[in-house]
């Protein structure tokens, strides 16, 4: 009895402190931002490089973990939803530690070429061991590239029955810094406003697709990485960004069942990877660009990472989970 309630005050004060934080107008991935900002890593000149500090919140982060592990499994017994939905601060106390063997001594992001990258050599030194990989146009042979546009991807999530209704209902969307709250409001912008023309606001979400037909069309234009093993198993869903110059996705981590790949099909985009405060003596944040044809892949489940969009036209990326 003791025990439960004092489960129950400490998920109504975490809940209650998340909860003014977003009625002071900061978004979910913000609240998460200022967390690891505070207690992970401090700022030095270069935001990319961010460091943390190690031990003294992630000791403290497993002992708030356990108890927040165990107030969730008390109220999934009365209701099978989460506590708060979508509570990054929650996941992150929650966050399994990782082994540092992943980054030590890596200073930057592996480069391979991707017209001589072979499949023997992904299974021997990259293949589900956490090693980010950057694939240099590992896409270039995708129809995707010439074909996918904003008003390619308008065109086809209006005109497929329930398609926008499935990314609102039943996928995820990612309004980032815009002001949008479903991808039907970013397809109703203006056409200056998604050209991103002169003194037009600037925008960039992320959303994904689990509308099988969608599924059928984009995958017409691309296929899945060629080194990936035989046997190995791709996820249904597709995950498409897009937008402009400037910031991307905040720093974050993710929280999926696999690790993923992603494909530059139109623009430019920079990678931060920030490996986790257990790991901060060992490792270094890592960076990546990738350009048109390209293919970046990380296990955003172990890197915190955030994305910066160059200058130039609308950035699209496509991409997958796999195991």
């Amino acid at each position: 009895m003791g025990s439960s309630a004092t489960q129950k005050r400490l998920i109504s004060k975490i809940n209650s402190v998340y909860q003014k934080a977003l009625d002071d107008g900061f978004m979910d991935a913000k609240v998460l931002e200022i967390l690891l900002a505070s207690n992970l890593k401090k700022h030095v000149e270069n935001d990319a490089s961010m460091r943390r500090t190690r031990s003294r919140f992630f000791c403290c982060s497993v002992s708030v973990a356990v108890i927040a592990m165990m107030a969730t499994t008390y109220y999934m017994t009365l209701d099978p939803r989460c506590i708060i939905a979508n509570n990054l601060v929650l996941q992150e106390l929650a966050r399994p530690a990782v082994s540092c063997d992943v980054c030590k001594d890596m200073f930057q992001v592996p480069t391979v070429n991707g017209d001589t990258f072979t499949r023997e050599e992904f299974l021997k030194d990259y293949a589900y061991n956490g090693i980010p990989l950057l694939v240099k146009g590992g896409a270039n042979n995708w129809t995707a590239l010439q074909v996918f546009s904003y008003n390619y991807l308008k065109d086809l999530f209006v005109n497929t029955e329930g398609a926008l209704e499935a990314v609102e209902f039943d996928c995820q969307f990612f309004p980032y810094k815009t002001k949008f709250l479903t991808l039907a409001e970013v397809f109703a912008m203006s056409e200056a406003q998604s050209r991103i023309d002169e003194g037009e606001e600037q925008w960039y979400v992320g959303w994904s697709n689990c509308n099988p037909d969608v599924t059928k069309q984009l995958r017409k234009h691309y296929k899945r990485p060629e080194f990936l093993p035989d046997n190995s198993e791709s996820s249904n869903l597709d995950w498409l960004f897009m937008g402009g110059f400037g910031g991307g996705a905040n720093v974050h981590i993710d929280y999926v069942q696999r690790p993923s790949w992603q494909a530059m099909i139109a623009g430019k985009k920079s990678w931060s990877l920030i490996p986790s405060p257990e790991c901060d003596s060992v490792c270094k944040p890592l960076n990546a660009t990738m350009e048109k044809g390209d293919i970046i892949l990380v296990d955003t489940n172990m890197w915190y990472h955030s994305t910066y969009i160059h200058p130039g036209e609308v950035s699209i990326t496509i991409g997958s989970e796999y195991d």
